[in-house]
């Protein structure tokens, strides 16, 4: 299933490219200060999240293609065993702006995650969603993040306040 929702995430660039060279292609540049917020429970074994991301990506006037990397850390609650958790994302994905300011946003790919109680890092799916505004070169969105756990059904996510910069 994963494959399959992959494959069509890559048919849609690959539609959107084709029709933004059709078009003026615009650039996309921007970056944010992300403070998270567990949910579900995942809550139960860490406080909060903070982390950076920059995106870079091209488009049109209402919509742009985007790669991002980033990295996050969550904070453990006392008596976690595995302790803190550091993410490295590397996603692709849209940005629509249905209004001049208003985005919504999704992106997929993959996290590079690591507790304390791991030797090394491992890779899970990962994605994500939002809205937010875009003001002159400032922007400010709630996301929703989340990665595919690996031992149990189901995502660990966050809610997420992300504060940045962009051009377009």
């Amino acid at each position: 299933m994963r494959t399959t929702l992959f494959s069509l995430f890559l048919l849609a660039q690959f539609v959107i490219a084709e029709k933004a060279t059709a078009q003026k292609l615009n650039t996309f540049v921007g970056g944010n200060l992300i403070l998270g917020f567990p949910t579900g429970d995942f809550k139960d074994g860490y406080k909060r999240a903070t982390g950076i991301d920059v995106s870079l990506g091209f488009g049109g006037k209402h919509l742009y293609g985007l790669g991002t990397i980033g990295y996050f850390s969550y904070k453990e609650q006392s008596g976690n065993p595995y302790g803190k958790i550091t993410v490295v994302p590397i996603k692709a994905g849209l940005r629509v702006y249905p209004k001049n300011s208003l985005f919504l946003s999704g992106n997929a790919g993959v996290g590079f995650l690591k507790d304390e109680a791991m030797s090394k890092r491992e890779s899970r799916f990962m994605f994500d969603a939002g809205i937010g505004l875009h003001l002159l070169v400032g922007q400010i969105s709630l996301n929703y993040d989340g990665w595919k756990r690996q031992n149990t059904d189901g995502f660990s996510g966050t809610i997420q306040l992300k504060l940045g910069l962009a051009l377009k």
